[in-house]
């Protein structure tokens, strides 16, 4: 009897280990995110509304540095601490206000060029409101997480053997060989995916800003090549920023990374059909550098074309088909059983 108890402490602070990791994976994901949140809005900020809408800069500065009180509760998270977990759920309702300044932005006029921009930063602030409730919504109903504050709860003991030791049937024509090692293997590689993506597309933010800078350096066509990085700039903040949501899916084996990746193609051609008939009219009326363009549309498609061949390596990847495979065919089961 002493043997299985403390077979079963054993257990208990096993899994709850787990759940914390898992939890400050999470949270390291999410003060990323808001880090990044509070440059970019920076950033945009100051190329919509420079010096005439300054008022209006320092009202969504001031929500921004607002933003720092997030890492003090993502502080007692980390310690697990029940506090932490009120607080950070407070915040995220808190910060829902945000959604109702932002009709005050679409009242400004700004230039014709900016239009995308403020479309971006409306994306920015609707998404971070989606990801602290989804966050929020983790820490009381997620069974993986609330674990951590209930270890003796038998409820959640039983959903997470469920999900542990929950059986999959497949099909006669599909039939696939259940193996572990096969999942670990494919779990590291969705994870290697999620970290290239989110390193390309931020590094190529990087990269485009330094590289033209160094092309305006050295061209004639100044005001050409100030465009050129004007639009690289936005398009690689935009690509960012959407890309951002399939590696973070990915990186918590979300079933539905898979289909969401042509969706966020989707929006890159919504981009795209958005931002040609103004590059057009920039074309006709600017007496630009055809270097200047050249330069703009061999980026635009060398960093499309890696992009597509990074995610065509992780899909076709037989480790991952068979482990998204076998994750659809649990799904078909637990509809069935409901």
């Amino acid at each position: 009897m002493i043997s299985m108890r403390e077979e079963n402490l054993r257990e208990r602070k096993k899994q709850r280990r787990a759940c914390v990791r898992r939890l400050r994976m999470l949270l390291v994901l999410f003060s990323i995110f808001l880090i990044a949140y509070m440059v970019f809005s920076y950033f945009l900020l100051k190329l919509m509304l420079e010096d005439v809408h300054i008022a209006f800069l320092r009202n969504f500065l001031f929500h921004s540095v607002a933003l720092l009180v997030w890492l003090a509760v993502i502080r007692m998270l980390w310690s697990c601490r029940r506090l932490g977990r009120l607080l950070f759920q407070v915040l995220s309702l808190v910060n829902l206000y945000t959604l109702y300044e932002l009709p005050a932005l679409f009242r400004i006029d700004i230039a014709k060029e900016n239009s995308f921009l403020r479309i971006v930063f409306t994306l920015m602030v609707a998404g971070k409101a989606a990801l602290a409730l989804y966050m929020s919504w983790s820490l009381q109903r997620n069974p993986q997480i609330i674990y951590i504050w209930k270890p003796h709860s038998t409820e959640a003991d039983n959903e997470l053997q469920g999900k542990a030791m929950s059986p999959v049937n497949f099909s006669q024509k599909e039939h696939i060989q259940h193996d572990h090692r096969l999942d670990i293997r494919a779990r590291n590689r969705i994870r290697a995916c999620s970290v290239a993506l989110l390193l390309y597309q931020y590094g190529m933010l990087v990269l485009l800003y330094l590289l033209m800078f160094v092309f305006r350096y050295y061209s004639s066509d100044h005001e050409g090549m100030q465009f050129m990085q004007r639009t690289l700039l936005l398009a690689s903040l935009f690509s960012a920023l959407i890309w951002s949501l399939p590696a973070v899916s990915l990186f918590l084996y979300k079933p539905w990374s898979r289909w969401i990746i042509p969706v966020m193609w989707g929006m890159e051609l919504l981009r795209l059909l958005f931002t040609l008939p103004q590059l057009a009219d920039v074309f006709q009326t600017q007496n630009y550098q055809l270097l200047s363009w050249g330069i703009l549309i061999v980026t635009e498609l060398l960093r499309y074309l890696l992009l597509y061949r990074l995610l065509q390596y992780f899909l076709k990847d037989p480790f991952v088909r068979v482990y998204w495979m076998r994750r659809y065919h649990e799904g078909i089961q637990e509809d069935q059983e409901l």
